[in-house]
């Protein structure tokens, strides 16, 4: 049972990762609201209300189609309980994943840990590179042995840095802007956009991320009912006020993981009989930084091995 929760626990948090960093569908909408209630973010000292020169969204995106290669941070932050056989835990876990991406040629390199502290960690690693047939060489580590298989450069969109924060902010016209905050030591512009439950559910299916469901024994008609009634999620990015490079977004996924583990459980049936787990808090942030400068990596012998 141990294990059956630890990879239920795992494929929500993959597959919720997909909504943080992965594709939107606001490509379409009314123009930028551009109201500017001002906040403060790691610093109580004022910061800048001069209005920008530029549309910040715009430039973002322009700024994006020229980035070579970056470096990405996620932390999930998340607390749980699971009751089981009488019985009660309470885990609390942060989850961080760091991404190195390069373009042309492309090659990317994932981390991430799930530290559930008294209970443990669950560790992952992702590398992937050009082969010499042409197609791409990926090794993942799945924190007990190295795994490898060779794939084209499509199945790789899903850890595609850059394109997944294009498709993210989308055009930008569905943002509303929320004032200037300091992110990192530096001016930001911030800005908000409600994802609804039917963008999610569609962000999830094209994101490749239910594969990871797979694992629990699930049909396709069972995992296209674990997204339903997910509910809306509020979204917000900021944009560097100076390079114009969107340095940081954040969600609180509270409900929306609090949804999919109950449909993931009911969807289990007998497999998970007097198990439920729920989640008084799910918030995900990532940073990210180093466009046009990420620092280069070479795969592991051990994984090549």
């Amino acid at each position: 049972m141990k294990k059956k929760v630890l990879s239920l626990i795992l494929s929500g948090v993959l597959v919720l990762s997909a909504t943080a960093c992965g594709k939107s569908s606001n490509d379409a909408g009314a123009a930028v609201n551009t109201n500017t209630q001002t906040e403060t973010q790691d610093s109580a000292e004022p910061v800048s209300e001069a209005q920008p020169e530029v549309d910040p969204m715009e430039e973002s995106m322009k700024n994006l189609e020229s980035v070579t290669s970056m470096e990405a941070q996620m932390v999930m932050d998340m607390d749980m309980t699971i009751s089981a056989n009488g019985q009660e835990q309470v885990i609390e876990s942060t989850t961080t994943i760091d991404m190195v991406w390069f373009n042309d040629p492309l090659k990317l390199k994932m981390d991430m840990t799930m530290d559930m502290g008294d209970q443990g960690s669950v560790d992952m690693q992702i590398y992937a590179e050009p082969s010499e047939s042409g197609t791409f060489n990926v090794y993942m580590f799945d924190g007990q042995s190295w795994s490898t298989q060779e794939t084209a450069e499509s199945a790789l969109a899903e850890y595609d840095a850059r394109s997944n924060l294009m498709s993210y902010i989308g055009d930008g016209s569905l943002y509303k802007q929320e004032g200037t905050e300091q992110v990192n030591g530096a001016n930001a512009y911030k800005y908000s956009y409600v994802l609804s439950e039917e963008e999610m559910k569609q962000q999830m299916l094209d994101s490749g991320a239910l594969d990871s469901v797979s694992s629990l024994g699930l049909d396709v008609s069972q995992i296209d009912s674990m997204l339903d009634d997910l509910g809306d999620i509020t979204a917000y990015v900021w944009i560097d006020e100076t390079s114009y490079y969107p340095v940081q977004y954040e969600m609180d996924m509270t409900t929306a993981m609090n949804s999919l583990m109950a449909n993931m459980i009911e969807a289990l049936g007998d497999q998970a009989e007097g198990l439920s787990i729920t989640v008084p808090e799910l918030k995900v942030v990532m940073t990210c930084s180093n466009f046009n400068n990420a620092t280069d990596f070479t795969v592991p012998d051990e994984a090549k091995n």
